[in-house]
């Protein structure tokens, strides 16, 4: 067996390039890592974002639906506009939406600028006719009629979203 002696470079000479190269890459880890990080931050601000006003289309759901079910009851159930909203408010009880909304006597408007909060509450023809702004369902409405509860209020985007979120539901009248 023929052993050849080792040429070119020594044990000690390869150690000291490894090291030389090592001191070469040492603030790359941190140029990267300064690119990298603006985006994953605003990635998880954006979903943190999104997980809000998916929580406020929700919660505003249910108040609608709340709503929309005394305003179907209506008179058969001695129920007003006011007992609608009353129940629409007690149901719109998330964090999120950031402090107390007053809505005052909005169940009367037929309509609600953007940044407000407003909850109108409205009888809708199932075919033809005109919609009856402000009330409930009447005795005999069942054939003809539906409820409609439309809530809306301003919501308080981090980065990105709407001014306002706004829900509406529809429900038969019965009675």
């Amino acid at each position: 067996m023929i052993v050849k002696p080792l040429t070119g470079t020594s044990c000690r000479q390869r150690r000291g390039n490894l090291e030389h190269k090592r001191h070469v890459d040492r603030g790359a880890a941190a140029v990267e890592m300064a690119l990298v990080m603006p985006l994953l931050i605003l990635m998880v601000m954006g979903i943190i974002d999104f997980g809000r006003i998916f929580n406020g289309e929700i919660q505003l759901s249910q108040a609608a639906r709340e709503g929309a079910r005394v305003a179907a009851l209506g008179k058969s159930g001695d129920f007003t506009v006011q007992n609608a909203i009353d129940r629409t408010t007690a149901a719109l009880t998330n964090p999120a939406f950031q402090g107390s909304l007053s809505f005052g006597n909005t169940g009367l408007v037929s309509g609600c600028a953007s940044p407000t909060s407003c909850i109108l509450v409205d009888v809708v023809p199932v075919a033809v006719g005109t919609a009856r702004n402000g009330t409930v369902c009447q005795p005999g409405d069942a054939a003809t009629g539906n409820s409609q509860v439309t809530v809306t209020i301003p919501y308080s985007k981090i980065l990105f979203g709407p001014a306002s979120l706004s829900q509406k539901a529809v429900m038969k009248c019965s009675g």
